[in-house]
């Protein structure tokens, strides 16, 4: 097989910067990695000893790793490895990279130092590229010597950047860094909140860290849980629906994005983001159009797990698309088309509310309204409507 010829196919998987990057930090989070640091060097008006590195105090790979399976397309399935194994296909690192440059190096340890570079001319080779004889890079291998395991991936011949620069190649450049920055800080969000992981962008600093951030504000008080489900298939796995309605005030999230295009659904897989925001194709049952983007729902945000047990049936090959499979597609409506309904009505609540005085009869009445409408009654709900009958009519 020409290794090299193969991976050439790959060059149009269409990743975006942000997404190739994130491949890099999934397999360093899958290698227990601590700390992530994404450098990005422009050197000049074309942009010819430019580089991109990501820098992980993660285990390392050994000779096998490496060869076998970093730099080379798998002969067997993934072996799923646990709860930090982000890989679904074992070739992001290679398709993710190749979009946007044709040199990929690899330097890591773990017991010894390998070097290798894969690129899309001779395949695997111990040839290291001349950005390695840049200071900023040498000054990085050294002190990944004096480690005890770590990876460094190097990113070269940046052709794909380059090319659609136009004159102002360098700050477009460092605006894609931004831009990767960004989609970190929501993608990775449960690792930031619960301190698994620092990120940082071109530094050390503490400026150049990403700052957590959730997206769901699970801890603000003026977030409302709405009810959620677990939803089971008979081709395996359970997906959980956690609906939330965001705070009014919240304004600018520096995320690139506005609210309304951040509504909607949001997958998770091992804690990781794969894709989120808007509707993805659903709609109303029988209905000719699917749910837009729209201001009345840009306060609803909806946590969705994906089944590990059948992640190939929802996740493209490219592991940054969400493709919700047939069978499970009117289990999901059922259980959103509920859930908008409980958001309408919430939302409708609290503006009555801040619009007009309500006395605490019209407060009973209403909860009674939204449990008798519900289609599924719980005993406790049956209480309270017993209860509430009573209350009004004494």
């Amino acid at each position: 097989m020409n290794l090299a010829f193969v991976l050439r196919k790959y060059r149009s998987r269409g990743y975006t910067l942000e997404q190739s990057l994130a491949e890099l930090a999934d397999n360093s989070i899958t290698h227990n990695a601590k700390n992530i640091w994404t450098y990005m060097y422009w050197s000049d008006d074309q942009g010819k000893d430019s580089f991109i590195m990501v820098i992980d105090d993660g285990d390392g790979m050994n000779r096998n790793e490496l060869l076998d399976k970093a730099l080379n397309i798998p002969d067997e399935e993934h072996i799923d490895g646990g709860e930090n194994d982000h890989s679904v296909y074992g070739l992001g690192l290679k398709a993710g990279s190749f979009n946007h440059c044709t040199s990929i190096t690899v330097i890591t340890k773990k017991n010894e130092l390998i070097k290798k570079t894969l690129n899309l001319k001779d395949g695997v080779t111990d040839r290291m590229p001349s950005c390695t004889k840049h200071k900023f890079v040498k000054k990085h291998l050294e002190d990944l010597q004096l480690k005890k395991s770590g990876t460094i991936v190097l990113w070269s011949d940046l052709d794909n950047l380059n090319k659609l620069r136009a004159s102002e190649r360098g700050p477009n450049f460092y605006e894609d860094c931004d831009k990767s920055k960004k989609h970190f800080k929501l993608i990775y969000h449960r690792y930031l909140l619960e301190n698994k992981i620092n990120l940082f962008f071109n530094g050390t600093e503490e400026v150049n860290k990403t700052r957590k951030f959730d997206p769901f504000y699970k801890d603000n008080p003026h977030t409302i849980i709405l009810p959620g489900s677990e939803i089971s298939f008979f081709k395996g796995g359970v997906t959980k629906i956690k609906p939330y309605i965001i705070p009014i005030d919240v304004t600018n999230e520096n995320l690139g994005k506005t609210r309304n295009e951040l509504q909607g659904l949001y997958f998770l897989r091992k804690n990781r983001v794969i894709d989120y925001g808007g509707w993805f194709s659903l709609g109303d049952k029988n209905a000719d159009k699917f749910w837009g983007i729209s201001e009345r729902f840009n306060r609803l945000r909806i946590e969705v797990e994906i089944p590990i047990e059948t992640s190939r049936d929802w996740i493209t090959d490219s592991k940054n698309q969400v493709n919700i499979p047939d069978y499970a597609k009117n289990k999901i409506r059922k259980c959103l088309i509920q859930v908008r309904k409980d958001y309408i009505e919430k939302i409708n609540l609290i503006n009555s509310e801040e619009n007009e005085p309500i006395n605490e009869t019209q407060k009973k009445k209403n909860e009674l309204i939204r449990i008798i409408r519900s289609k599924i009654l719980s005993n406790e709900d049956l209480f309270k409507i017993e209860a509430s009958i009573e209350e009004l009519n004494e």
